[in-house]
C-alpha cells in the first residue's frame, strides 16, 4: 500500500474512488480550498492523481477497515464515496460510520433498491447520478433559463460570486435574537441572506425580514468573497 506522504490529517474530506464522479467531486472541493484525500486502488488513476500535488491520496481498497483508518476517517470533516458498485459504497458507509459516528457521509448509488440500505447503514445523503441526469434534461426543456441561472451562480469562480452556508452556532451571541431586518445585511456587507435552515431541519427560501435567527441553524448567503467575509466578521466576531 502506497500513499502520498502525510503523517496525519484533520478536517479533510475523504473521497473514495477517483472515477468520473470522483474526479468531478475532487475538482469542486479543491476549487473551494478544501483539504482532500482520495482513496483509490487503480494504478492509472493514481498516475493522474500524482499530477495534482494539492491532493493527498492513499492507494488501497476503501471498503477495508484498515484503509479508512489510515485515511484518518476519525478526524475527517466529511466522506464522499463514489465507487461504481452500490455494495462497495454500502461497505464504505458502514465502516466510516463505525470509526466516526458524526461524520457527514455522501454516497453514490446506481439502483433505487440500494438507497434504503445505504441510508440505513449511515449515509447522510445519497446521490444517484443517472436520476439527476434525467431530471436535468427534463428541466432544460421546461425551464432552461432557470437552470442556466442556477448554474451561473453555483459554477462561478470563487473570486466572483459565492453561495455560502454560515452556521448560526458560530454567530456572536449578541446577534442570535436579532431579525434579518435588524441585521441590515445588504447595507452593512453587500451580501444577501437568500435562505436558511431551521433548527427542525426545514428550509426557508427568501425568509421574511422579521424572521429571528434564533429559529435558524444555518443561513445561506449570496455575495462575492469580500461581501461574505465582511458579514462573517460582523456576525461571528461582533466587529
Amino acid at each position: 500500500m502506497l500513499q502520498r506522504n502525510f503523517d496525519t490529517l484533520t478536517g479533510h474530506t475523504i473521497v473514495c474512488g477517483y472515477g468520473r464522479n470522483g474526479k468531478q467531486t475532487v475538482k469542486e472541493l479543491i476549487s473551494h480550498d478544501q483539504i482532500v484525500l482520495v482513496v483509490e486502488n487503480d494504478s492509472k488513476e493514481i498516475e493522474e492523481l500524482e499530477q495534482f500535488p494539492e491532493v493527498y491520496y492513499l492507494v488501497g481498497d476503501a471498503t477495508r477497515d484498515e484503509v479508512l483508518n489510515m485515511a484518518f476517517v476519525a478526524s475527517a470533516r466529511a466522506l464522499i464515496t463514489t465507487l461504481p458498485k452500490d455494495a462497495d459504497n454500502l461497505f464504505v458507509v458502514i465502516t466510516a460510520r463505525i470509526f466516526n459516528s458524526n461524520i457527514p457521509i455522501v454516497s453514490r448509488a446506481s439502483e433505487l433498491q440500494s438507497q434504503k440500505k445505504i441510508y440505513s447503514a449511515g449515509a447522510s445523503e445519497i446521490i444517484m447520478p443517472d436520476k439527476l441526469g434525467g431530471q436535468r434534461m427534463a428541466e432544460l426543456v421546461m425551464e432552461p433559463d432557470v437552470v442556466e441561472f442556477l448554474d451561473y451562480i453555483l459554477l462561478q469562480d470563487k473570486e466572483q460570486t459565492n453561495l455560502e452556508e454560515i452556521s448560526v452556532t458560530h454567530i456572536n451571541k449578541s446577534f442570535i435574537k436579532k431579525t434579518i431586518r435588524e441585521f441590515n445585511v445588504r447595507n452593512v456587507s453587500g451580501s444577501n441572506i437568500i435562505g436558511l435552515k431551521t433548527v427542525k431541519g426545514e428550509y426557508v427560501l427568501n425568509p421574511n425580514a422579521d424572521y429571528s435567527l434564533e429559529n435558524a441553524s444555518h443561513i445561506f448567503v449570496l455575495g462575492n468573497p469580500q461581501q461574505i467575509n465582511r458579514l462573517k466578521e460582523l456576525i461571528i466576531s461582533g466587529a
